[in-house]
């Protein structure tokens, strides 16, 4: 018995390690072509004769504005369907996790059509808009799960004592609630961030590009030089790869957070 559940063990190991194989080897293959022609002087002209920060400076305030959005948006959402009572909620509900269906790539034309009918092309407008559209309705049900699994008794405690909807909602659910919104704020930082298809179709001006938009600018401007282009994907994806071993803890807990529920 103790060498079958032995070896289930190793075959546990064994397919452990397979996936993580599987998972590093593209980032591996990147890191080593990242050197391939100039070998770190790759890195050194990326990061100081492109102007890169510029673009990580676009990447950044779109993204931080599409959390704040994404998240204030989705915590009054999640609370209202989760804890209120009114006309219509499940349809409303179910409305809105709709547009999970919804590609990315259906709304292009769209969107572009509309932007350029407001004259917001080229500007942060531009995709600020679609971002939430696309991103907000996985992180609703995320943060709605997180207020399911609270007791209705606290809350109702809270109304009791004097609390209002709002003051409730703040002081009491969104504290007890924050695994899941950790997890909202991580996962609409890293989707806004790699985010690749609107940017490079509604920010067309060097100025305003963002971060994953410029490899395709490289490759064209490097032709056969695959060194520097990789050395441009690698840098695009430190801040993801960082931000995930940093904040792993809370994504497992936000998905996990209105599992069980009281």
């Amino acid at each position: 018995m103790k060498r079958i559940k032995g070896m289930g063990n190793v075959l546990r190991y064994l397919i452990c390690i397979a996936c993580v194989a599987v998972i590093l080897l593209p980032i591996g293959i990147l890191i080593h072509g990242s050197f391939q022609g100039g070998g770190i002087k790759n890195y050194v002209d990326i990061l100081t004769k492109y102007h890169i920060e510029t673009y990580f400076i676009n990447s950044l305030i779109i993204s931080v504005s599409v959390v704040v959005l994404v998240v204030v948006l989705d915590v009054l959402a999640g609370f209202a369907l989760s804890k209120l009572n009114f006309p219509f909620k499940n349809g409303i509900y179910i409305f809105l996790l709709s547009a999970l269906l919804l590609p990315a790539a259906a709304i292009l034309v769209p969107v572009f059509q509309i932007n350029s009918k407001l004259g917001i092309l080229n500007t942060y407008l531009a995709v600020l808009g679609p971002y939430v559209v696309l991103i907000a309705p996985f992180n609703l049900l995320t943060i709605k799960n997180g207020f399911d699994a609270l007791p209705n008794t606290v809350l109702e405690a809270a109304l009791i004592d004097g609390c209002g909807i709002v003051k409730t909602l703040f002081k009491i659910a969104v504290p007890m609630c924050k695994p899941s919104i950790v997890m909202a704020v991580i996962w609409t930082f890293l989707s806004s961030w790699n985010e690749y298809m609107m940017a490079f179709v509604m920010l067309r001006k060097e100025e305003i590009m963002t971060i994953t938009v410029i490899p395709t600018k490289f490759q064209s401007m490097y032709g056969g030089n695959v060194g520097k282009l990789y050395a441009a994907l690698f840098i695009i994806l430190v801040p993801g790869i960082i931000i995930y071993l940093l904040m792993q803890k809370f994504i497992v807990n936000g998905l996990n957070a209105g599992a069980v529920k009281e």
